[in-house]
């Protein structure tokens, strides 16, 4: 499914945006598991806790997390029901409920983005930091407000595909390139 989206839109912007979002999401999870890895070697064999370990692992968690939601979308890989291609196969219906649902997750993802937009905000005014490594949790947000947006913008783009696919009846394979 990558593949489709990538023989779609081949500017060089929107490829090195993909390496940079598959680089967080490398770095961000390899991170997280040698955090998780040490606290748990730390714990249980030296019977002995780091200092904020904890908090840090949730935090690459959290940009691991928003990151690759945001690159799932991008693949069109994300969690999704096909009970109406398997009812419907493929046609106008099919494609006029997959615009649907596709618009429907997209303003879905505003509505959460322009909240977490608040508290970004909020947080930058206070200028709050973490509890116990003390960094400021702009950059948290800020990462959660980045990983949102692509999501939305994604969900946008296929809403747009499966709109263009139940207006004309396009059929799936050309939508696809």
């Amino acid at each position: 499914m990558l593949q489709e989206r990538q023989i779609q839109i081949q500017h060089p912007l929107w490829q090195f945006k993909l390496k940079i979002l598959r680089l967080v999401m490398f770095i961000s999870s390899i991170v997280f598991t040698m955090a998780v890895f040490l606290q748990v070697v730390a714990r249980y064999l030296f019977n002995y806790s780091l200092f904020g370990i904890e908090e840090f692992a949730s935090f690459a968690g959290v940009i691991m997390y928003f990151i690759g939601a945001a690159y799932a979308t991008h693949e069109r890989s994300h969690i999704s029901a096909s009970l109406i291609d398997t009812i419907f196969g493929e046609g106008r219906i099919t494609a006029g409920v997959h615009a649907f649902t596709r618009l429907l997750a997209f303003l879905l993802t505003l509505y959460i983005l322009s909240s977490l937009f608040d508290l970004f905000i909020f947080t930058e005014r206070m200028n709050t930091k973490s509890v116990e490594l003390r960094l400021p949790m702009v950059w948290i947000y800020g990462t959660m407000l980045v990983g949102l947006g692509l999501t939305a913008f994604y969900f946008l783009l296929e809403f747009y595909d499966s709109l263009r696919a139940t207006i004309w009846h396009v059929p799936a394979e050309e939508t696809k390139q």
